[in-house]
């Protein structure tokens, strides 16, 4: 017995003796500190682009709201198109060089566009096509990323992982757009891109030192007919099993709140509180900085409470976040903009904290050769949740009222926690009990 089974020997022999929790992840594994670093180093140049490229469209080809959205939605549609098919290569090749020809790949496409603009020849077709392009190679790495994860840390250390990746997800998120609206504003929305551009070459070369030997893929056969049936494999594995389709609809119905609440509350700060852009942006921003600190206590809560729990409770304050907007018109605007800040900062906390259950608990029970197929066959729903909330907010505020979308939001967020409950997700608490794992 190595030397770590014998400190565990001797902590069963003496219950009574402290038990030292290990150090973070992130300073024992040289390899997932280099991962992660080169993540959160193209996350946050991923959010300058969320900015400079819809700035570039405006500023220089004079687009209007069609042509933005169109720019915005050419990112999202390859999650919904290609990911089965993605998740099924995943499965096929080794994850470590699939990220590392994504983010090349994203190196490629969006430094094409400065130096496009350098030589006089950039066109509104190249941006919508390196719009595209972007997004086919955003879901290659995505799912790429998750599937290498369990590959590359013990079983105990995924949550510190998760948490960690989650942790840079939400402070890019607060810094990156404000860092991409300085740059547009000093160096132009072109040159702009260039800080996106290299953050995936940063990202590549990180990953080019991870000393990780990953096994190798077994076998398949290939053709449309082996694709087809793996395809198929995908969605039975998510489907047939009660806790993986549990977490598919929870997200997806927890995405489809969230985005339908973003988009009617810019129309009901306008249209019933009478608030100014800077006003609206102030309070989002404002309210958005407990993502962070959801993600910093991440971790600390899913162990505290169970993942499962965790889940239940994230999602019945969601709720609770969005039943508090339409009380914003009760009094003044000081008023309605103390209840936005607070609905927003309840709802950017659960965030982060509900994703690193999610995440970890679909990568505790699901096989490492089948999380390609997993991811894949999820991502059309949860991201394609994200296009039709907005559409079905529009539609009853058409029918009814904004106020009224909201409630429809906390429903939402609610019918999430019965899929919870329905799967007997609350019952997890740190490691995914052997019936509820997909068969390796």
């Amino acid at each position: 017995m190595g030397p770590r089974g014998a400190a565990e020997q001797s902590v069963a022999d003496d219950p009574s003796a402290p038990v030292k929790k290990p150090r973070s992840v992130l300073f024992r594994e040289r390899n997932f500190a280099l991962l992660w670093s080169g993540e959160s180093i193209s996350l946050l140049g991923s959010e300058v682009s969320v900015i400079a490229l819809p700035s570039l469209a405006v500023l220089v080809f004079g687009e209007g709201a069609l042509g933005v959205g169109a720019l915005v939605a050419l990112q999202w549609v390859p999650y919904v198109l290609l990911g089965p098919l993605m998740g099924v290569f995943t499965d096929r090749l080794r994850r470590k060089p699939l990220m590392q020809v994504a983010n090349v790949a994203r190196f490629v496409i969006l430094g094409s566009l400065p130096l496009a603009a350098a030589l006089g020849h950039l066109t509104v077709a190249h941006l919508y096509a390196a719009a595209l392009l972007k997004g086919v190679f955003d879901v290659v790495f995505q799912l790429a990323y998750q599937a290498y994860l369990p590959q590359l840390l013990a079983r105990e250390d995924l949550i510190d992982g998760n948490a960690k990746t989650q942790l840079s997800r939400s402070t890019a998120l607060v810094l990156g757009r404000s860092f991409g609206g300085g740059l547009v504003s000093w160096l132009g929305a072109a040159r702009a891109v260039t800080a996106d551009a290299v953050s995936y070459l940063v990202s590549s070369l990180a990953l080019a030192f991870v000393r990780h030997q990953e096994p190798r893929p077994r076998p398949a056969q290939r053709g449309v007919a082996a694709t087809v049936r793996d395809l198929k494999g995908g969605i039975a594995l998510t489907f047939g099993n009660r806790l993986l389709r549990s977490l598919t609809l929870m997200a997806t119905f927890g995405n489809m709140a969230v985005s339908l609440t973003l988009a009617m509350i810019i129309v009901f700060a306008y249209d019933d509180l009478g608030f100014s852009a800077g006003r609206i942006g102030l309070a989002l921003g404002v309210g958005a900085v407990t993502t962070v600190v959801g993600a910093v206590l991440s971790r600390r809560i899913n162990e505290r409470l169970g993942m499962g729990r965790t889940l239940v409770l994230t999602h019945a304050l969601l709720g609770l976040a969005f039943v508090l907007l339409p009380v914003a018109s009760a009094a003044g605007k000081g008023f309605a903009f103390t209840v936005i800040v607070v609905s927003q900062a309840i709802s950017s906390f659960t965030t982060p904290v509900a994703n690193v259950g999610i995440m970890t608990m679909i990568q505790k029970a699901t096989p490492p050769q089948a999380m390609g197929r997993v991811g894949g066959v999820s991502l059309p729903l949860v991201w394609g949740a994200n296009a039709v909330g907005p559409l079905l907010g529009s539609a009853v505020a058409a029918l009814a009222s904004v106020r009224v979308t909201f409630f429809f939001a906390a429903v939402l967020a609610w019918c999430a926690v019965v899929w919870i409950l329905l799967g007997s997700v609350q019952r997890i608490t740190d490691d995914v009990p052997e019936e509820l794992r997909v068969p390796a």
